[in-house]
């Protein structure tokens, strides 16, 4: 009888376990549901965001209309023909991200691995010489009528993009070396297409887009810290090596001085320009360097202007909106509702950083001139039009995430 008792004590403690257990499980698949509902319900775009872009595009512009006018009237004849040209770009750039920021964010998904192949077709034709078109020994552009077109900058969110869907399949254990093979063969076949350009900097950009993505999704950061850091060392001084032009950009950046009026030309008028800018700036408009003494002004050494017309307080306020603005993107990949978005985010973010980062360094002569541009600010039709499309895409991942930031 007393066993019997026991037995049935036994019995109703693991019944109220179970009972207790699976109540547990109930009440916290009801709690995901109501975040799930909760991320679907806010409807709302980050305006913190949109209020950074506006800003930066908006500072943009005015420093480019600045930077660009005397080049204008000189070769068009026109001191507003590269902020017009820049204008209508913006303007479509701003309608696509409208749009990007309200249309479902999944509904382009099962697109996304024919614009990855439709980019690497873009990189391969650029590289045939009798269809890309060259400018100062680059050949970047594809010429359509009207207007040309960039397939790098294409390139930047695609592949953030293709990357970002693959590791949300998990289709490949990106802990193991097998897993990490099909991402580390895409960003040598695009990095080997940007080369035949060439254009070192969009494949530094592109390449780090794809590792940091990697890192998000899995893959260890030891094993990529001593495999591609030392690959990519001596694959960038080959590049430098091979090239007369990139190897004295290397000899210009450890000696700025040695050949003022050769090799160092445009680094040491850059730094004339953000040394002469001092704390306050000569004011904006009166800058000296881009009357004819600082090549490409208004592209990749519109920061020096920035500095000279801004002075240090300037520049100090548009790295600090720059640096806010990257933070914000973190934090919406952050609240982001799923893995893709996540990670999509990341790699917009990853973009963002390194070529703003790379921008500055080249123009304060921190790192040799790559040909970057500054987002936002250089001159550059597709760049700003793609740009502002991946700010709808961030701006429509935060329209379903949770509002707890």
């Amino acid at each position: 009888m007393a066993q019997q008792t026991r037995d049935r004590d036994k019995r109703q403690a693991a019944d109220k376990r179970q009972a207790t257990k699976k109540k547990q499980q109930t009440d916290k698949a009801a709690a995901r549901r109501l975040r799930e509902n909760a991320r679907r319900m806010t409807g709302d775009i980050d305006y913190t965001f949109l209020c950074l872009v506006v800003l930066l595009l908006s500072i943009g512009l005015v420093m480019l209309l600045s930077a660009s006018s005397p080049a204008g009237s000189s070769d068009f004849g026109d001191p507003y023909y590269f902020f017009k040209r820049q204008m209508v770009f913006t303007a479509i750039g701003v309608v696509g991200m409208w749009f990007v920021s309200r249309i479902n964010f999944d509904r382009y998904k099962p697109f996304v691995p024919l614009m990855m192949r439709v980019c690497v077709i873009l990189l391969i034709l650029v590289a045939i010489p009798f269809i890309g078109k060259s400018f100062n020994g680059a050949r970047r552009w594809l010429p359509i009528p009207g207007i040309q077109i960039q397939p790098s900058e294409f390139m930047k969110p695609i592949i953030a993009m293709y990357f970002a869907l693959l590791i949300s399949q998990g289709k490949y254990d990106l802990k193991k070396l097998e897993g990490n093979i099909p991402f580390f063969a895409w960003i040598v076949l695009i990095v080997i297409l940007m080369l035949l350009e060439p254009h070192l900097s969009g494949a530094i950009i592109i390449a780090g887009i794809g590792v940091t993505l990697m890192v998000a999704g899995g893959t260890p950061i030891k094993p990529i810290a001593i495999a591609a850091l030392p690959v990519g060392a001596i694959g960038t001084l080959g590049v430098y090596l091979l090239s007369p032009v990139r190897w004295n950009r290397i000899i210009s950046f450890l000696k700025p001085f040695g050949d003022v009026q050769n090799t160092s030309y445009q680094v040491v008028q850059g730094l004339y320009a953000i040394g002469s800018g001092g704390i306050f700036g000569r004011g904006l408009g009166q800058s000296i360097q881009k009357y004819g003494y600082l090549p490409e002004p208004y592209n990749d050494y519109i920061f020096a202007i920035v500095c000279e017309e801004l002075g240090l307080i300037g520049a100090a306020v548009v790295i600090l909106l720059f640096a806010m603005l990257i933070v914000r993107a973190v934090r919406i990949a952050m609240n982001a509702p799923d893995t893709y978005s996540t990670l999509v985010a990341v790699g917009i973010a990853a973009q963002l950083a390194i070529q703003t980062t790379m921008n500055i360094a080249v123009a304060t002569s921190s790192m040799p001139n790559t040909g970057v541009s500054l987002p936002f600010f250089s001159y550059g039709g597709t760049a700003i039009m793609t740009l502002l499309l991946e700010m709808g895409v961030l701006l429509n991942i935060s329209r379903y995430s949770a509002r707890n930031y």
